[in-house]
């Protein structure tokens, strides 16, 4: 057995000294407060608290959160994307509200930990346009005596047939009025709809993404089906991207057939991204591929045009006119390439930029409603901020090199970077 000398007692003092002060000083940086009462609490844990409840939940059965996942009900419903709504607005309060695809309108119950609710209600969205299949809002009331914290799923029964499953709560969607510009783990996202068709290949996803994070974009949330997507170019740039966090790849696979609904159900995957970034992102734009928030002072960046067209506290979202821009050039990159454009501004196929927690229904080309009833939605004409949207090649006759000027030699080196990389 080893012999324990003087100077390794000396040792083991010095050392169990220093792990009680490690302790100590530990135990005494955690940031405390005291309330009215004397009840002491720490802020640093309320803190992370809330930032848990306003995220996805953890105990959900699907634990990569990438995937729009649909329950079927019968035949005739399949739902998704449950959430909490703790916001007290035009919409009732408080709810538990649960995304569907409906044949048509009928009528359902609620069960929340095991109470049912009594105050049950089916909203439309407005862009259905009579296809077979039709988004709808569930809407059921809490019942007294719970509190979102305790809800991680909702049961629902459709009333004229019986058939009934559970669905487990995917956001949780917070008190709009009391959040601080601070709260925000992101200032900007992009939410691109539902991919289809055969107009999206690898390099115009390239220049979207390095385009948009030259911008300062934070986050762009992409939404497709890996069973169409077919061309290996594009599946691997995808996946680079996403392994590398630039984008979130978010897979939307229909329970049925794509042309039943409206535009290959684009209104579903716009709900659910407005749902991602509420209480995540103070603002989020919903556009396509070939499209392009443009600031158009040289001396203002994306974020501070942004932040300025929402000085006004009650701006939800600004519908932001657009200019179609000529593909005469049908070569990557097209912003750079392609620089004439119409003369007059579109304002009736506008795109949205918005605060998503003041938003409760968001369509393709404008907001449908607000939250709250005092909450605006104005257009904006396009004089500091509006839409460059690259199309076929038969505009003219006006130049528009806001983009081109601003990151021509930027994008051109991030660009090239890419594909020599991915070999596309």
């Amino acid at each position: 057995m080893p012999r324990l000398t003087a100077s390794k007692v000396v040792l083991l003092s010095v050392l169990s000294f220093l792990i009680t002060i490690f302790y100590l000083f530990s135990k005494t940086s955690v940031s405390l407060d005291t309330d009215p009462d004397g009840t002491e609490y720490d802020l640093d844990t309320i803190d992370e608290e809330i930032k848990y409840a306003r995220r996805l939940l953890d105990e959900i059965p699907d634990p990569s959160k990438n995937r729009v996942q649909f329950s079927k009900i019968d035949d005739n419903g399949y739902a998704f994307s449950a959430f909490t709504d703790d916001r007290n607005g035009n919409m009732g309060y408080k709810n538990v509200r649960i995304l569907m695809f409906i044949t048509g309108h009928d009528e359902f119950s609620c069960e929340i930990n095991g109470k049912r609710s009594y105050g049950v209600t089916l909203y439309e969205l407005s862009e259905n346009h009579k296809m077979k299949w039709g988004l709808f809002i569930l809407n059921c009331l809490l019942p007294e005596g719970i509190t979102f914290n305790d809800v991680n799923a909702v049961k629902i029964s459709r009333i004229s047939t019986g058939a009934t499953i559970q669905i487990p709560i995917r956001y949780r969607i917070q008190d709009e009025k009391s959040m601080t510009p601070d709260e925000y783990d992101y200032k900007m996202s992009t939410c691109v709809p539902a991919l289809f068709g055969h107009v999206y290949y690898a390099r115009k996803i390239i220049e979207f993404v390095e385009l948009n994070s030259l911008q300062g974009i934070d986050k762009t949330y992409i939404y497709y089906d890996p069973v169409k997507m077919n061309d290996e170019g594009t599946r691997r740039t995808l996946k680079f991207y996403s392994d590398n966090l630039k984008i979130n790849l978010i897979e939307f696979t229909l329970p049925f057939n794509s042309h039943d609904v409206w535009y290959h159900g684009q209104l579903a995957t716009i709900t659910d991204c407005l749902l991602r970034n509420t209480g995540i992102t103070q603002f989020t734009f919903f556009n396509d591929f070939d499209e392009f928030f443009v600031p158009v002072l040289q001396n203002q960046t994306l974020l501070e045009t942004v932040s300025g067209l929402f000085e006004d506290k009650k701006i939800a979202s600004q519908r932001t006119a657009l200019k179609f821009i000529s593909t005469k050039i049908n070569r990557s990159p097209y912003t750079l390439k392609n620089v004439i454009s119409t003369k007059r501004l579109e304002t009736r196929f506008t795109k949205c930029v918005v605060r998503p927690e003041m938003v409760f229904e968001q369509g393709i080309h404008h907001t449908s409603r607000v939250i709250q009833d005092e909450y605006t939605s104005p257009s904006h004409d396009g004089s500091l901020l509006r839409v460059y949207h690259y199309r076929e090649p038969k505009y003219c006759c006006e130049k528009e090199t806001l983009l081109k000027k601003r990151y021509e030699y930027k994008l051109r080196e991030e660009f090239d970077s890419v594909v020599n990389l991915l070999e596309v």
